[in-house]
């Protein structure tokens, strides 16, 4: 039976991950770590302070955030007298530098979600993709501590940088997983000029490079204007054009952009999926309103062959303590849903082995 498995911020959570309504404490609290994580911490509470109202432990909401960001700067216009389009556009990389960095401090191993992927790394590869919303590599390191030799295909039809910092266009191996990211990934880069994508899976771009920094965010700001370290400003070129190339993701808004190169073909690569799985397994996934596109993307899925096939859709869903989410899936998806498992990963790994 060919399955997909949709791995939402609830996977990663099992690994120490925090959940996107739990990124917003923790954009202001890098304070001590050095001057420039100090300071990006003040422009940000700056910020939420000014627009949002900030005071205590009252936090604005990522998509909120992210929104307005996008909103304003799409059109060009302010978020009060203070925050014109340029600083809004310097906020939005201070954002998602910051994230990064909270995605890769928070990373913890987990011997159950390693017992979950070894399950079907190694019974079951030839017959299972992964699908991930969320931005994090967490997926990709336990393959590569599970099956070093394995070969990760994002499917994206970019360039993968090497060890010794060279770029492969295609990577063969006896061994393929498809990890389909459809909104795009931490380790990804994208030349805005000749739109090649470039795949960082060994982790040679530290994050203070993967988001484009220029010399003028920094001097948007009071808190930042001592910021003169030239680390902060060396640019990461495209191998190609040699342009900038910087972070390429969709971020946490009812704004997502999904036009740029990559997108599309991901995308497209995502509905074949789906489309030619039997199973659909969602693992930590909420189903959530801004994810509208994705459940569109579902139902076309779910119904555009379904009168052809021997076999109906069967989906298994695992949540954590969420009858909320429970109920959000069956009036989705109402009599596909084979099971539900509300007491996390271990509770349906006991099943998969009973099976």
């Amino acid at each position: 039976m060919k399955t997909t498995l949709i791995l939402g911020a609830g996977f990663s959570k099992n690994s120490g991950l925090p959940i996107q309504s739990e990124i917003p404490a923790l954009l202001t609290k890098y304070k001590e770590n050095s001057n420039f994580e100090r300071s990006v911490s003040l422009v940000l509470e700056s910020f939420m302070r000014d627009v949002f109202g900030f005071e205590k432990d009252i936090y604005p909401q990522l998509d909120d955030l992210l929104t307005c960001i996008d909103i304003s700067t799409n059109s060009e216009h302010h978020l009060g007298i203070n925050y014109s389009p340029v600083h809004l556009k310097a906020l939005k990389r201070l954002i998602i530098y910051r994230i990064f960095t909270i995605l890769e401090d928070s990373f913890t191993y987990s011997k159950e979600v390693e017992k979950l992927i070894r399950f079907f790394i190694e019974n079951r590869l030839e017959y299972t993709g992964f699908l991930v919303l969320n931005w994090d590599t967490v997926l990709e390191k336990y393959i590569s501590a599970i099956a070093p030799k394995a070969i990760i295909d994002y499917c994206n039809g970019g360039r993968y940088l090497t060890e010794d910092l060279r770029f492969e266009e295609k990577r063969d191996g006896k061994r393929k997983v498809e990890i389909l990211k459809v909104h795009g990934s931490c380790n990804w880069l994208y030349c805005d000029n000749c739109r090649i994508l470039i795949n960082d899976t060994v982790s040679r771009v530290p994050n203070i490079r993967k988001v484009g920094f220029k010399k003028s965010d920094f001097k948007l700001f009071d808190e930042m204007k001592k910021v003169t370290d030239k680390v902060f400003f060396e640019d990461v070129r495209c191998f190609i054009c040699g342009d900038i190339v910087s972070a390429h993701i969709a971020t946490q808004s009812y704004r997502k952009s999904f036009r740029t190169n990559s997108f599309p073909s991901i995308w497209d690569k995502a509905e074949d999926m789906l489309t030619n799985s039997e199973k659909w397994v969602f693992i930590g996934y909420s189903l959530p309103q801004a994810d509208y596109e994705f459940k569109h993307l579902l139902k076309i899925c779910e119904h555009k062959l379904g009168h052809k096939k021997d076999r109906r859709l069967s989906i298994d869903v695992v949540l954590f303590d969420s009858e909320t989410t429970a109920m959000r899936y069956k009036s989705f998806f109402g009599n596909k849903i084979n099971r539900i498992f509300n007491s996390g990963i271990g509770e349906y790994i006991s099943y998969l082995e009973s099976t």
